[in-house]
């Protein structure tokens, strides 16, 4: 797979709670393109699996391609997921990082799958220059809800252990309001038959959206779908994200 054997730089980082996370780099040339697409895994995935979707995409249009492990994921460390609360902040700390290694003139891209489609929203107020648009495909509004409907009555013990072990409130995943300050123009896709985040999130998503913004809703495609349901419609909206933000 052209994914595996592309030369990658490996860098480490610690979070702001002193776990140790692992970021991977992937340049497209022999020289680094100072544009830059940051893919962001879901949940029980990592680096390697989510980006690699994407990753002929962005180098045929000369972007490099970062993309971490998130905590508790891959090769990063880490014991509990953060439902965004964690990787948003831990995927703000990579930004800093990418600008001190890179240079204040890189223009990036933040996109997100699931998981990590929540964590792109989480971060969408706080976005540094350098960013220029953010993807989020499949991405839910409140881990509360999606976890409401897995667990049933369970929810509530689930909801205090996880304050107990995670060190977090779950209300803290809702993203409405850093929607609602988004900085950056925001590209929502989204499979009307997605079993996993109900497709009824991506609109409400799209309406909090205070800036440019556009959606992508595939009919019979199921989480994270929507690329290989509509390839080419995927790709359109991208390239004219590309074309309208990056320079």
């Amino acid at each position: 797979m052209l994914f595996r054997s592309c030369v990658r730089l490996c860098y480490t980082i610690r979070s702001e709670r002193g776990e140790r996370l692992q970021g991977f780099y992937f340049p497209c040339g022999a020289k680094f393109s100072r544009k830059i697409a940051f893919i962001v895994h879901g949940y029980h995935s990592e680096h390697i699996e989510t980006a690699g979707m994407l990753f002929e995409y962005y180098h045929s249009r000369g972007f490099d391609v970062f993309a971490p492990d998130n905590t508790a994921s891959g090769k990063s460390g880490g014991r509990v997921f953060g439902y965004d609360v964690f990787e948003s902040a831990d995927c703000l700390r990579w930004l800093s990082f990418l600008k001190s290694e890179f240079g204040s003139n890189i223009q990036i891209i933040m996109h997100g799958f699931s998981l990590g489609g929540a964590t792109v929203l989480k971060m969408s107020d706080r976005m540094p220059d350098t960013v220029k648009f953010t993807v989020s495909d499949s991405g839910f509004i409140d881990a509360r809800e999606l976890l409401k409907r897995r667990l049933g009555p369970l929810y509530k013990s689930m909801y205090e252990l996880n304050k107990l072990i995670g060190g977090y409130d779950l209300a803290d995943s809702d993203v409405s309001e850093n929607v609602k300050n988004s900085r950056t123009p925001m590209l929502i896709v989204h499979g009307k038959d997605d079993p996993t985040v109900p497709f009824s999130m991506a609109p409400r998503i799209y309406e909090l959206c205070p800036g440019e913004k556009d959606f992508l809703y595939t009919d019979k495609a199921k989480h994270i779908e929507t690329m290989y349901a509509a390839p080419e419609a995927y790709t359109k909206k991208l390239d004219d994200f590309i074309k309208r933000f990056i320079k």
